[in-house]
């Protein structure tokens, strides 16, 4: 039996690297590369290879992309909520050809917990799946709380991903197609690097689809009604011939950056530890 580790640099993924060392189960650590994450992300994936893995770490991409820039480019769109074919494409994909070329029966572990959201509340501990020829699926946090998951890494000496430090929530693509105003300002102040990313991505799928079809509408990566109508600079006509007008990822920042009564709705980060599990405590 092989024993997989899916292992993202998050809290959850860490905790559960620790709880596979703590039951002696032997496993590989498997990080499904994005080409997306966070550079605090890749430094703190480093670390646990180095601290916890013993340099064992095996990291995975996509084979028909490079990356999540070039995913958006060739699908001539940023994945949204109904098509949110990035985590299929980037993690779920590769994962399964990896277990595929593996020669004997594969368990995968996940750091998944059901207080994280509705959706993974619904999932269950244990799992089979016949997806690349069948493997299970085991969820041994399920049931923790985030302040169990943090205990768990100070029991064990074990640093978080600075990014809990910085105000993130969770740890992901940087940034995830569903962050919201708030993480977004937050990564401005501390990672301002976001925005230059954000609108080189946006800048080089609209090349891109606009040398295919010079009137085509501007493919953003926020959603539509993601800042006020006001801030944005791109018309738009829905297919049932109404106009509305649509953000540039440089109007988001912009909004962010200017809007007095939205630096009132998203306090300034504060001057200290800016965590919201309070890790500073």
């Amino acid at each position: 039996m092989i024993h997989v580790a899916a292992f993202s640099g998050g809290k959850d993924s860490t905790a559960l690297v620790l709880w596979l060392r703590e039951q002696g189960i032997p496993f590989t650590a498997i990080f499904m590369d994005t080409g997306w994450e966070n550079p605090l992300t890749y430094g703190y994936i480093a670390y646990i290879n180095e601290t916890l893995l013993d340099g064992g770490l095996v990291t995975i991409k996509s084979t028909r992309y490079a990356g999540f820039q070039d995913l958006a480019v060739q699908r001539n769109m940023v994945p949204r909520q109904h098509a949110r074919f990035c985590t299929e494409e980037l993690k779920i994909l590769p994962m399964q050809t990896y277990i595929e070329a593996q020669e004997d029966d594969v368990t995968v572990y996940q750091g998944i917990r059901a207080e994280e959201s509705m959706w993974r509340a619904r999932m269950t501990a244990r799992v089979w799946t016949d997806e690349a020829g069948g493997y299970w699926i085991e969820r041994p946090l399920f049931t923790w709380t985030a302040g169990e998951v943090f205990a768990l890494l100070a029991k064990h000496g074990v640093k978080p991903n600075p990014l809990y430090l910085l105000g993130a929530g969770r740890v992901g693509c940087w940034p995830c197609i569903y962050v919201n105003k708030r993480e977004l300002r937050a990564y401005l102040k501390t990672t301002p690097g976001i925005k230059e990313r954000v609108i080189a991505l946006e800048e080089e799928l609209n090349a891109s689809v606009r040398a295919k079809d010079p009137g085509a509408d501007w493919r953003s990566f926020f959603h539509a009604d993601y800042i006020p109508s006001r801030w944005c600079s791109e018309n738009f006509t829905n297919k049932d011939g109404e106009a509305r007008r649509v953000p540039r990822a440089a109007d988001v920042f912009r909004y962010l950056e200017q809007d007095d009564d939205q630096l009132q709705l998203l306090p300034e980060p504060a001057s200290g530890c800016m965590s919201i599990y309070n890790l500073c405590e």
